[in-house]
């Protein structure tokens, strides 16, 4: 086979809960070992298999339709971004990858590889005209996949745009009965779709161009989290008992007619 030297390796890092960790060593020990023949295309989801219960696998926070949930094999795409990134340093053609819905800021931009048995499949074939022999070692916090073979001293150049935002994030209302109506709180800020790329050249040793390849990558918004009050607003409380009264004074006035006064004078 003539496995003489390291090709190209490429090393990541990880935590979070302890089912995910779990799944990250898991599949890293399914393709570890695994050889690629000379012009053979490697195949993530058949060396790897359906990732089940039955193999192990446990629930772990996933991407599903956009969105973090827990699912079966979460974690499964950070070995899968890992392979991918060795076969990108290695110079070979890369000919399926999809990046994640959601943008991940912990690897490197726009070089992300998603991965969901049987039909997002990550691929990439053996051109050095030699064996390859694909290792992974996992550690407490870190993976690290290599590709063993005869080195053909490929020179790999890149160049990354920007990342740019494409959209705000999507609004998501959800009703709170613990909240007035008319009242809202934000639950989570969310983000805004954006979208990045990035072109690979491979030259061989001689300096031949051999490969110019742009992979392009669009993140979905993660949605802004409003809560909406659905509670009613208390009635204002009677006031029984509590009565105002207006009078009316009326005036009467009375008119005394005084008697004229007569004077007697006595006879002389």
């Amino acid at each position: 086979m003539q496995i003489t030297g390291l090709v190209a390796g490429y090393q990541t890092f990880y935590g979070g809960e302890l089912n995910r960790i779990h799944n990250v060593q898991l599949v890293s020990h399914l393709i570890d070992d695994h050889v690629i023949a000379p012009g053979e295309t490697f195949s993530f989801n058949q060396t790897t298999g359906d990732r089940s219960a039955d193999k192990g696998f446990r629930e772990a926070p996933v991407i599903i339709n956009g969105e973090l949930k827990t699912g079966l094999g979460g974690g499964v795409c950070q070995v899968s971004t890992t392979v991918f990134n060795a076969a990108y340093e290695a110079g070979l053609p890369i000919v399926s990858r999809t990046n994640h819905a959601l943008y991940i800021s912990h690897y490197p931009q726009g070089r992300d590889a998603t991965v969901n048995f049987p039909d997002t499949d990550l691929k990439f074939v053996n051109d050095t005209g030699h064996w390859l022999l694909l290792r992974t070692w996992v550690g407490s916090s870190s993976l690290t996949v290599a590709l063993y073979g005869t080195p053909v001293h490929r020179r790999v150049v890149s160049e990354t745009a920007p990342l740019v935002v494409t959209g705000p994030p999507p609004i998501k209302k959800v009703p709170d009965p613990t909240l007035l109506v008319g009242r809202t709180v934000l639950e989570e800020s969310g983000s805004p779709s954006r979208s990045t790329s990035v072109e690979r050249k491979v030259y061989d040793a001689n300096g031949k161009l051999l490969h110019d390849t742009t992979f392009y990558s669009s993140y979905r918004g993660e949605p802004r989290v409003i809560r909406v009050g659905t509670k009613r607003k208390p009635k204002p409380a009677d006031q029984n008992g509590s009565t105002t009264t207006t009078g009316t004074t009326t005036t009467t006035t009375t008119t005394t007619t005084k008697k004229p006064t007569t004077t007697t004078s006595p006879r002389p």
